[in-house]
């Protein structure tokens, strides 16, 4: 322990006392920094106390109480699981009411948006967590808005118009390109408004606002 703690000698404080069950106990309580690593750290302790349950006398054991782990696996599974069927729906829907090869482009640009997001967060010293999970979710339908508009346009230019796709594509891009932005810079401006928040409910929730800048730009 003197590796990790400062260890005074001091007389016994009979006013409070550990049990764990009918047994006296003593009580090692782990915390993160803000910025830690709740499951990882739980790891570790794990890890620790696996390679000190052999060294321990007769009738001594290490045992994990509280812990959070659990909890927070289950609500980023949930997170997850809810973010792939949603996916998954928008994915059938675009097939079934645009024509295969715009739903094709919109589908396609949903990775590229998210894998770009998840690289802008990874440099900015952003985390994968509940709340920036939540924000990616929330924004995937804003990002198939954008490109349906986009999609849509190009495919009226190259059917109706009868221009090359090539022509059809750019032209959509450089016509939609104002109205894209002003929408996606409102949306930013709205939710940027959230890190006005203060106290720990604006600590909680800082990631959103990131996250969908980070998707949306």
């Amino acid at each position: 322990l003197g590796d990790v703690a400062q260890i005074a000698e001091q007389p016994g404080d009979r006013s409070r006392a550990y049990f764990a069950g009918t047994n006296p106990a003593v009580v090692i309580r782990v915390d993160r920094s803000a910025a830690g690593d709740a499951i990882g750290i739980q790891k570790s302790v794990e890890e620790v106390a696996a390679a000190l349950r052999p060294t321990l006398p007769e009738g001594v054991s290490v045992d994990l109480v509280r812990t959070r782990s659990a909890d927070i696996s289950a609500r980023l599974s949930i997170l997850v699981q809810n973010g792939a069927m949603g996916l998954g729906l928008v994915l059938v829907f675009l097939f079934l009411f645009l024509n295969a090869r715009t739903a094709f482009w919109v589908a396609a640009g949903i990775p590229v948006a998210m894998l770009a997001a998840v690289a802008f967060m990874y440099a900015a010293g952003l985390t994968l967590n509940m709340i920036s999970l939540f924000a990616l979710i929330l924004t995937l339908g804003i990002v198939v808005d954008d490109a349906i508009v986009v999609g849509e346009h190009a495919d009226y230019r190259a059917r109706r118009l009868g221009e090359p796709p090539l022509v059809a594509a750019e032209t959509a891009v450089s016509r939609m390109a104002a109205p894209v932005f002003s929408s996606t810079i409102t949306t930013i401006i709205a939710f940027l408004g959230l890190m006005a928040i203060g106290g720990n409910f604006g600590r909680l929730i800082g990631d959103i606002p990131m996250t969908v800048t980070a998707v949306l730009a």
